[in-house]
Protein backbone atom coordinates (compact mmCIF):
# COMPACT_ATOMS: atom_id res chain seq x y z
CA UNK A 1 0.00 0.00 0.00
CA UNK A 2 1.10 3.89 -0.84
CA UNK A 3 2.23 5.45 2.25
CA UNK A 4 4.18 8.76 0.63
CA UNK A 5 3.84 10.01 -2.53
CA UNK A 6 5.69 12.66 -4.42
CA UNK A 7 3.98 14.27 -7.65
CA UNK A 8 6.34 16.47 -10.05
CA UNK A 9 7.81 18.03 -6.79
CA UNK A 10 10.10 20.94 -7.99
CA UNK A 11 12.58 22.95 -5.40
CA UNK A 12 14.01 26.10 -6.45
CA UNK A 13 16.37 28.96 -4.18
CA UNK A 14 16.52 31.96 -6.23
CA UNK A 15 17.80 30.85 -10.06
CA UNK A 16 18.98 27.73 -8.49
CA UNK A 17 16.98 24.29 -8.89
CA UNK A 18 17.47 22.09 -6.30
CA UNK A 19 15.14 19.30 -7.18
CA UNK A 20 13.94 19.15 -10.57
CA UNK A 21 9.71 16.96 -10.84
CA UNK A 22 10.25 14.51 -8.88
CA UNK A 23 8.08 11.34 -9.14
CA UNK A 24 8.06 8.83 -6.50
CA UNK A 25 6.23 6.69 -3.88
CA UNK A 26 7.32 4.67 -1.27
CA UNK A 27 5.05 1.99 0.12
CA UNK A 28 3.34 1.29 4.01
CA UNK A 29 6.61 -0.26 6.12
CA UNK A 30 9.16 -0.03 3.14
CA UNK A 31 12.88 0.80 3.93
CA UNK A 32 13.31 3.65 1.07
CA UNK A 33 16.70 4.56 0.63
CA UNK A 34 17.57 7.48 -1.12
CA UNK A 35 21.47 7.73 -2.52
CA UNK A 36 23.41 10.50 -4.21
CA UNK A 37 26.78 12.61 -4.19
CA UNK A 38 26.98 16.01 -2.28
CA UNK A 39 24.09 18.59 -3.72
CA UNK A 40 22.13 15.47 -5.21
CA UNK A 41 19.10 17.31 -3.28
CA UNK A 42 18.53 14.20 -0.93
CA UNK A 43 18.29 16.34 2.17
CA UNK A 44 16.06 18.68 0.69
CA UNK A 45 13.41 16.37 -0.50
CA UNK A 46 13.49 15.01 3.19
CA UNK A 47 13.09 18.59 4.22
CA UNK A 48 10.34 19.08 2.12
CA UNK A 49 8.52 15.46 3.10
CA UNK A 50 8.91 16.61 6.82
CA UNK A 51 7.26 20.24 6.09
CA UNK A 52 10.60 22.36 7.15
CA UNK A 53 10.78 23.45 3.18
CA UNK A 54 7.54 24.01 0.62
CA UNK A 55 8.02 22.95 -2.98
CA UNK A 56 8.22 25.30 -5.23
CA UNK A 57 5.22 22.83 -7.09
CA UNK A 58 3.95 20.03 -7.43
CA UNK A 59 1.94 18.08 -4.42
CA UNK A 60 3.12 15.30 -1.26
CA UNK A 61 0.49 13.32 -0.28
CA UNK A 62 0.80 10.79 2.77
CA UNK A 63 -1.90 8.26 3.07
CA UNK A 64 -3.79 9.87 0.12
CA UNK A 65 -4.29 13.37 1.44
CA UNK A 66 -2.09 16.35 0.25
CA UNK A 67 -0.02 17.69 2.94
CA UNK A 68 1.57 20.47 1.25
CA UNK A 69 0.46 23.05 3.81
CA UNK A 70 -0.20 20.74 6.95
CA UNK A 71 2.35 21.95 9.66
CA UNK A 72 5.55 19.77 10.07
CA UNK A 73 4.08 19.27 14.06
CA UNK A 74 0.66 17.73 12.39
CA UNK A 75 2.19 15.62 9.95
CA UNK A 76 3.40 12.61 12.35
CA UNK A 77 6.88 12.61 10.21
CA UNK A 78 9.75 12.47 12.86
CA UNK A 79 13.21 13.12 10.86
CA UNK A 80 16.71 12.57 12.21
CA UNK A 81 19.33 15.11 11.34
CA UNK A 82 22.35 14.69 9.62
CA UNK A 83 23.61 17.47 12.53
CA UNK A 84 23.02 16.36 15.86
CA UNK A 85 21.48 18.88 18.42
CA UNK A 86 21.02 17.43 21.91
CA UNK A 87 20.50 19.73 24.20
CA UNK A 88 24.08 20.40 26.01
CA UNK A 89 22.12 20.68 29.28
CA UNK A 90 19.77 18.21 29.27
CA UNK A 91 20.32 14.59 30.70
CA UNK A 92 20.15 11.72 28.02
CA UNK A 93 16.36 10.52 29.21
CA UNK A 94 15.21 14.53 28.59
CA UNK A 95 16.72 14.72 25.20
CA UNK A 96 14.41 11.40 24.46
CA UNK A 97 11.77 12.61 25.91
CA UNK A 98 11.80 16.26 24.77
CA UNK A 99 9.31 15.41 21.82
CA UNK A 100 7.15 13.73 23.96
CA UNK A 101 7.07 16.56 26.81
CA UNK A 102 5.79 19.19 23.56
CA UNK A 103 2.97 16.64 23.03
CA UNK A 104 1.95 16.94 26.30
CA UNK A 105 2.28 13.39 26.93
CA UNK A 106 1.38 11.96 30.66
CA UNK A 107 4.60 11.58 32.89
CA UNK A 108 4.47 7.49 33.16
CA UNK A 109 3.74 7.21 29.09
CA UNK A 110 6.94 9.35 28.68
CA UNK A 111 9.25 7.08 31.12
CA UNK A 112 7.87 3.61 29.39
CA UNK A 113 8.74 5.24 26.20
CA UNK A 114 11.87 6.57 26.63
CA UNK A 115 13.06 3.48 28.92
CA UNK A 116 11.35 1.18 25.62
CA UNK A 117 13.67 2.97 22.66
CA UNK A 118 16.60 3.10 25.25
CA UNK A 119 16.51 -0.26 25.62
CA UNK A 120 15.73 -1.30 21.85
CA UNK A 121 19.22 0.59 21.18
CA UNK A 122 21.42 -0.42 23.99
CA UNK A 123 21.79 2.97 25.77
CA UNK A 124 19.39 2.64 29.04
CA UNK A 125 23.26 3.68 30.62
CA UNK A 126 23.33 7.24 29.33
CA UNK A 127 20.01 8.12 30.23
CA UNK A 128 21.23 10.00 33.58
CA UNK A 129 24.13 11.53 32.11
CA UNK A 130 24.96 14.60 30.01
CA UNK A 131 25.81 15.02 26.19
CA UNK A 132 29.27 16.21 26.83
CA UNK A 133 30.25 12.48 28.14
CA UNK A 134 28.93 10.72 25.45
CA UNK A 135 31.26 9.61 22.35
CA UNK A 136 29.90 10.18 18.90
CA UNK A 137 28.61 6.77 18.62
CA UNK A 138 26.30 7.42 21.72
CA UNK A 139 25.48 10.58 20.66
CA UNK A 140 24.12 9.05 17.71
CA UNK A 141 21.98 6.97 19.43
CA UNK A 142 20.26 9.47 21.66
CA UNK A 143 19.48 11.63 18.45
CA UNK A 144 18.41 8.67 16.90
CA UNK A 145 16.62 7.58 19.75
CA UNK A 146 14.81 11.02 20.26
CA UNK A 147 13.52 10.49 16.65
CA UNK A 148 12.07 7.00 16.99
CA UNK A 149 10.32 7.80 20.32
CA UNK A 150 7.98 9.47 18.70
CA UNK A 151 4.70 7.77 17.37
CA UNK A 152 5.18 8.53 13.63
CA UNK A 153 4.01 7.53 10.49
CA UNK A 154 7.22 7.94 8.80
CA UNK A 155 10.71 8.11 10.15
CA UNK A 156 13.03 10.63 7.89
CA UNK A 157 16.56 9.71 8.59
CA UNK A 158 18.81 11.86 7.05
CA UNK A 159 22.77 10.04 7.03
CA UNK A 160 22.07 8.51 10.13
CA UNK A 161 25.77 7.31 9.78
CA UNK A 162 27.92 10.26 8.76
CA UNK A 163 29.65 10.95 12.07
CA UNK A 164 30.45 7.18 13.12
CA UNK A 165 33.34 5.54 12.32
CA UNK A 166 34.03 2.62 9.44
CA UNK A 167 33.53 -0.12 11.40
CA UNK A 168 30.64 0.90 13.57
CA UNK A 169 28.34 1.84 10.35
CA UNK A 170 28.73 -1.50 8.75
CA UNK A 171 27.40 -3.12 12.35
CA UNK A 172 24.77 -0.15 12.33
CA UNK A 173 23.28 -1.08 9.04
CA UNK A 174 21.85 -4.56 10.98
CA UNK A 175 20.69 -2.46 13.65
CA UNK A 176 18.78 -0.05 11.02
CA UNK A 177 17.37 -2.98 9.44
CA UNK A 178 16.24 -4.99 12.67
CA UNK A 179 14.68 -1.64 14.06
CA UNK A 180 12.72 -1.02 11.11
CA UNK A 181 11.44 -4.42 10.96
CA UNK A 182 10.40 -4.46 14.90
CA UNK A 183 8.85 -1.30 14.94
CA UNK A 184 6.74 -2.25 11.32
CA UNK A 185 6.88 1.36 9.94
CA UNK A 186 7.79 3.27 6.96
CA UNK A 187 11.48 4.37 6.87
CA UNK A 188 12.85 6.79 4.58
CA UNK A 189 16.88 7.07 4.38
CA UNK A 190 19.54 9.23 2.63
CA UNK A 191 23.40 8.26 2.40
CA UNK A 192 25.83 9.35 0.19
CA UNK A 193 27.34 6.08 0.23
CA UNK A 194 25.21 3.21 -2.73
CA UNK A 195 26.73 0.77 -0.65
CA UNK A 196 25.04 1.55 2.56
CA UNK A 197 21.88 1.83 0.62
CA UNK A 198 21.91 -1.86 -1.16
CA UNK A 199 22.70 -3.04 2.32
CA UNK A 200 19.79 -1.60 3.81
CA UNK A 201 17.07 -0.56 1.32
CA UNK A 202 13.65 -2.62 0.33
CA UNK A 203 14.31 -0.41 -2.89
CA UNK A 204 17.01 2.35 -3.59
CA UNK A 205 16.45 5.80 -5.50
CA UNK A 206 20.08 7.45 -7.24
CA UNK A 207 19.42 10.89 -6.91
CA UNK A 208 21.76 13.28 -9.59
CA UNK A 209 21.26 16.95 -9.59
CA UNK A 210 17.91 16.95 -8.14
CA UNK A 211 16.67 14.72 -10.25
CA UNK A 212 15.69 10.64 -10.03
CA UNK A 213 17.44 8.42 -12.28
CA UNK A 214 16.70 5.40 -11.40
CA UNK A 215 14.29 3.31 -8.56
CA UNK A 216 15.01 -0.46 -7.90
CA UNK A 217 15.44 -2.77 -6.27
CA UNK A 218 18.98 -3.56 -4.79
CA UNK A 219 19.71 -6.19 -7.07
CA UNK A 220 18.27 -4.91 -9.93
CA UNK A 221 19.69 -1.47 -9.72
CA UNK A 222 23.14 -3.32 -9.64
CA UNK A 223 22.52 -5.81 -12.52
CA UNK A 224 20.18 -3.81 -14.57
CA UNK A 225 21.53 -0.02 -14.25
CA UNK A 226 19.98 2.09 -16.95
CA UNK A 227 22.25 4.54 -17.73
CA UNK A 228 26.05 4.95 -17.32
CA UNK A 229 25.68 7.06 -13.92
CA UNK A 230 24.05 4.79 -12.07
CA UNK A 231 26.15 1.67 -13.48
CA UNK A 232 29.46 3.35 -12.52
CA UNK A 233 28.09 4.79 -9.07
CA UNK A 234 26.59 1.61 -8.05
CA UNK A 235 29.29 -0.30 -6.84
CA UNK A 236 32.83 -1.40 -5.57
CA UNK A 237 34.82 -1.19 -7.55
CA UNK A 238 33.02 0.61 -9.99
CA UNK A 239 32.13 -0.93 -13.35
CA UNK A 240 34.65 -0.77 -16.33
CA UNK A 241 33.83 1.38 -19.46
CA UNK A 242 35.29 0.06 -22.56
CA UNK A 243 34.93 2.27 -25.99
CA UNK A 244 34.09 -0.29 -28.89
CA UNK A 245 32.51 0.21 -32.57
CA UNK A 246 29.76 -1.71 -33.10
CA UNK A 247 30.97 -3.95 -36.62
CA UNK A 248 28.57 -5.89 -38.81
CA UNK A 249 29.76 -8.59 -41.27
CA UNK A 250 27.57 -11.45 -42.74
CA UNK A 251 24.83 -11.03 -40.19
CA UNK A 252 27.02 -11.18 -37.06
CA UNK A 253 26.87 -8.18 -35.08
CA UNK A 254 30.58 -7.40 -33.20
CA UNK A 255 31.75 -5.25 -30.70
CA UNK A 256 35.51 -4.58 -32.15
CA UNK A 257 38.29 -3.02 -30.10
CA UNK A 258 42.11 -2.94 -30.81
CA UNK A 259 42.46 -5.56 -28.57
CA UNK A 260 39.33 -7.63 -29.05
CA UNK A 261 35.76 -8.75 -30.86
CA UNK A 262 32.81 -9.85 -29.37
CA UNK A 263 30.00 -11.82 -30.79
CA UNK A 264 27.02 -9.72 -29.71
CA UNK A 265 24.58 -10.96 -32.47
CA UNK A 266 21.90 -11.92 -29.64
CA UNK A 267 21.18 -8.50 -28.36
CA UNK A 268 21.05 -7.37 -32.56
CA UNK A 269 16.95 -6.11 -31.93
CA UNK A 270 18.75 -3.44 -29.14
CA UNK A 271 21.59 -2.44 -30.73
CA UNK A 272 21.14 -2.50 -34.61
CA UNK A 273 20.43 1.52 -34.97
CA UNK A 274 23.95 1.84 -33.31
CA UNK A 275 25.67 -0.38 -36.43
CA UNK A 276 29.00 1.54 -37.38
CA UNK A 277 28.78 3.91 -34.88
CA UNK A 278 30.89 4.16 -31.07
CA UNK A 279 29.44 2.49 -28.18
CA UNK A 280 30.46 2.41 -24.70
CA UNK A 281 30.79 -1.53 -22.80
CA UNK A 282 30.44 -1.65 -19.27
CA UNK A 283 31.69 -4.41 -16.94
CA UNK A 284 32.25 -5.02 -13.57
CA UNK A 285 35.39 -6.43 -12.72
CA UNK A 286 34.20 -8.97 -10.77
CA UNK A 287 32.75 -10.69 -14.12
CA UNK A 288 36.14 -10.41 -15.64
CA UNK A 289 38.22 -13.77 -15.60
CA UNK A 290 41.88 -13.25 -15.02
CA UNK A 291 44.42 -15.78 -15.87
CA UNK A 292 48.19 -15.97 -16.12
CA UNK A 293 48.75 -17.68 -19.07
CA UNK A 294 47.18 -17.13 -22.18
CA UNK A 295 43.10 -18.61 -22.81
CA UNK A 296 40.82 -18.98 -26.02
CA UNK A 297 39.69 -15.55 -26.61
CA UNK A 298 41.94 -13.66 -24.03
CA UNK A 299 42.96 -10.41 -24.01
CA UNK A 300 46.65 -9.48 -22.74
CA UNK A 301 46.76 -6.82 -20.69
CA UNK A 302 49.83 -5.63 -17.87
CA UNK A 303 49.43 -4.95 -14.43
CA UNK A 304 49.76 -1.70 -13.33
CA UNK A 305 49.23 -2.04 -9.70
CA UNK A 306 47.40 -4.24 -6.93
CA UNK A 307 44.97 -3.28 -3.88
CA UNK A 308 45.13 -6.57 -1.60
CA UNK A 309 41.44 -6.17 0.81
CA UNK A 310 41.89 -9.50 2.86
CA UNK A 311 39.16 -11.62 0.63
CA UNK A 312 39.70 -10.61 -2.48
CA UNK A 313 42.60 -8.66 -4.65
CA UNK A 314 41.72 -5.61 -6.82
CA UNK A 315 44.02 -6.08 -9.83
CA UNK A 316 44.55 -2.38 -12.20
CA UNK A 317 45.34 -3.23 -15.67
CA UNK A 318 46.52 -1.58 -18.76
CA UNK A 319 44.56 -2.05 -21.92
CA UNK A 320 45.88 1.20 -24.71
CA UNK A 321 45.57 4.18 -22.50
CA UNK A 322 42.88 2.48 -20.34
CA UNK A 323 42.75 1.29 -16.36
CA UNK A 324 40.65 -2.07 -15.84
CA UNK A 325 39.63 -3.36 -12.82
CA UNK A 326 39.82 -6.94 -12.47
CA UNK A 327 39.53 -8.99 -9.21
CA UNK A 328 42.49 -11.79 -8.98
CA UNK A 329 42.74 -14.49 -7.05
CA UNK A 330 43.99 -13.19 -3.68
CA UNK A 331 46.26 -16.11 -3.09
CA UNK A 332 48.63 -15.65 -6.10
CA UNK A 333 51.01 -12.56 -6.38
CA UNK A 334 51.14 -10.26 -9.46
CA UNK A 335 54.20 -8.40 -10.25
CA UNK A 336 54.34 -4.83 -11.70
CA UNK A 337 54.34 -5.02 -15.34
CA UNK A 338 53.44 -8.44 -15.55
CA UNK A 339 51.52 -9.97 -18.85
CA UNK A 340 48.04 -11.78 -17.73
CA UNK A 341 45.37 -12.70 -19.46
CA UNK A 342 42.00 -11.37 -19.76
CA UNK A 343 38.58 -12.44 -20.74
CA UNK A 344 34.67 -11.56 -20.47
CA UNK A 345 31.30 -12.91 -21.82
CA UNK A 346 28.61 -10.56 -23.69
CA UNK A 347 26.43 -12.77 -20.90
CA UNK A 348 27.92 -9.97 -18.36
CA UNK A 349 28.05 -7.03 -20.21
CA UNK A 350 26.35 -3.87 -20.56
CA UNK A 351 26.17 -2.16 -23.82
CA UNK A 352 25.46 1.84 -24.12
CA UNK A 353 24.76 4.31 -26.32
CA UNK A 354 27.84 6.96 -25.87
CA UNK A 355 25.34 9.91 -26.86
CA UNK A 356 22.77 9.43 -24.18
CA UNK A 357 24.25 7.12 -21.65
CA UNK A 358 21.39 4.84 -21.64
CA UNK A 359 22.15 1.15 -20.99
CA UNK A 360 20.47 -0.79 -23.84
CA UNK A 361 21.64 -4.39 -23.15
Amino acid sequence: MEKLKLENISKSFGKKIVLDDINLSVFDKEFFCITGRLGAGKTTLLRIIAGLETPSSGNVYLDGEVINYVDPKDRRISMFFENLALYPNKTGFENIAFPLRIKKLPEDEIKKRVYEISELLNIKYLLDRLPRTFSGGEAQRVALARALVRDAKIYLLDEPLSNIDALLRIQARAEFRRLQRYLGKTFIYTTHDPIEALAVGDRVCVMREGKVLQIDKPNLLYDKPKDRYVAAFVGNPPMNFITCVLCQEDGTLYLSHDKFRLDVTKFKEAISDLIDREVDVGIRPEYIEVSKGRIEKGIGTKVLSTEYLGDKLILYLGLNDLIIRAIGNPELTYSMDEEVWIRFSSEKIHILDKKTEKVLV
